[in-house]
This record gives structure tokens, C-alpha cells and sequence, in this order.
């Protein structure tokens, strides 16, 4: 347990010795500003930009440093295990992810939206995590510089964006049980209802939304982070 903090309190220095801390501070005051500003706005495009594109971003750029730093594989001793290395790289990138959810409450409840800002942050963490996973499974899989581009660009497009465009009632009713495999949907739907004044969606979507994310948590760490994170780092050594 104590070499997993070491590795988390490395990946954090890093991430903010390479300004990534300083850009997601500044996205978070844009949005912040126009939460508070704007407030016809629909607020929660920030938070799902926050929770389905930037995790992606970070992450990206994490694996990046790392790379170009020979970091990625620190110096294995003893009975560590590579997956350690990956848990830390996550929850890294998690805590960096609570920057936007902290001021976006702040803000929120400054002007004066009604919430459970406890389960709000609860679904963002659930969400973050779940898309940072995907960030490092999609890294692992991808051969190629070039086709992890391709890969986070098809995810965002694909997913990410169908998620939001839904969430702005662009997408009919009818298309959930076919959007129920995006995770990004399922974040969203909890998004929407936490935020809104009554539950609207159907319990068996909310349930969904909470245990499929879970799901796809556990399978991407179990049958693709666990067994080839290893393999792939001492494919770039």
C-alpha cells in the first residue's frame, strides 16, 4: 500500500509540473464564469464536457509525460504489481478531475440551484472514473500513436457527443435501450435527474445507469487494464 501512494504522489507532481493542473483550473474558472453569468445556459454541458471529454484529455496527456519520461514503468521490486502502477495513474487523474465538480458547486449553489449536491458528486465521481478507465483501456488496445487519436476522437464523437445531444433532448426517448451501451449515456441520465426539480427518467434506467457503469468499470480493469498493462509498457519501452 505504501509504494501505491508514492506512485500517486509522483503522478501528481507530474500532472502538475507539466501545467495540467494549471489547465484544468482554468477551463474550471471559464465554465465556472459562465455558470454564473449565463445562467439560461445549460449548465450541466459543462459538467458532461468535464466528465466525458476532459477525463480523456488528462489521461492522454498523462500517458503521454509518462512515456516521453520513461515513467511509466517505474522500477519494479518486490511482489508489486504493474496494476498498482495503473490504480495510482487513475486515481491520480480522478483527484485531478474534482477541481471542476468543487467549483461548479460552489458556483451552483452561489446562484441559487436546488440539488443533492452529494449525489451530484457522487454520479460526476462515478462518471470520471468510468471515462479515465476507458482512457486507459483505449490506450492499451491502440497499436499506434495514430490510432489511439482515432480511437479517443471515435469515442468522443460517437459516445460522448450522442450523450450530450440526447441529454439537450436532440436524440428521441425512443433510442435509450440502443444508448444504454455508452457509458457516457449512463452518466448523463443520472446527470439529468439529479439536476432536474423531479426524477423523470424510468427506474429501471437510473438502476441501469448505476450498475452497468460499475460493470464496465470492473471488466475494463479485470479483462484489460490487469492483464495487459504490462505488456503494453514493455511494448514502448
Amino acid at each position: 500500500m505504501k509504494i501505491f501512494f508514492v506512485y500517486l504522489k509522483n503522478d501528481l507532481q507530474r500532472l502538475y509540473e507539466h501545467r495540467v493542473v494549471l489547465f484544468v483550473s482554468i477551463l474550471t474558472f471559464v465554465f465556472s464564469m459562465a455558470i454564473a453569468v449565463f445562467q439560461d445556459l445549460d449548465h450541466t454541458n459543462f459538467i458532461y464536457f468535464n466528465i466525458f471529454i476532459l477525463p480523456v484529455i488528462v489521461f492522454s496527456v498523462s500517458m503521454y509525460i509518462g512515456r516521453e519520461e520513461n515513467s511509466l514503468l517505474p522500477i519494479m521490486m518486490g511482489s508489486v504489481k504493474p496494476i498498482v502502477i495503473a490504480l495510482s495513474k487513475i486515481l491520480a487523474a480522478v483527484i485531478i478531475e474534482m477541481i471542476p465538480i468543487i467549483a461548479f458547486t460552489i458556483i451552483m449553489r452561489f446562484i441559487g440551484i436546488e440539488t443533492s449536491y452529494l449525489l451530484l458528486f457522487l454520479a460526476y465521481l462515478l462518471g470520471v472514473t468510468l471515462h479515465i478507465i476507458i482512457a486507459l483501456s483505449l490506450t492499451i488496445i491502440s497499436r499506434t500513436s495514430s490510432i489511439l487519436s482515432i480511437s479517443y476522437l471515435a469515442y468522443i464523437l460517437v459516445f460522448s457527443a450522442t450523450a450530450i445531444l440526447y441529454s439537450n433532448g436532440l436524440i428521441p426517448l425512443s433510442f435509450q435501450p440502443i444508448m444504454i451501451v455508452s457509458p457516457a449515456f449512463l452518466s448523463a441520465v443520472l446527470i439529468d435527474n439529479i439536476l432536474a426539480i423531479s426524477v423523470f427518467s424510468e427506474t429501471w434506467l437510473i438502476i441501469a445507469a448505476v450498475v452497468l457503469q460499475m460493470i464496465y468499470a470492473f471488466l475494463l480493469v479485470w479483462f484489460v487494464i490487469r492483464p495487459f498493462y504490462k505488456v503494453y509498457l514493455l511494448t514502448i519501452e
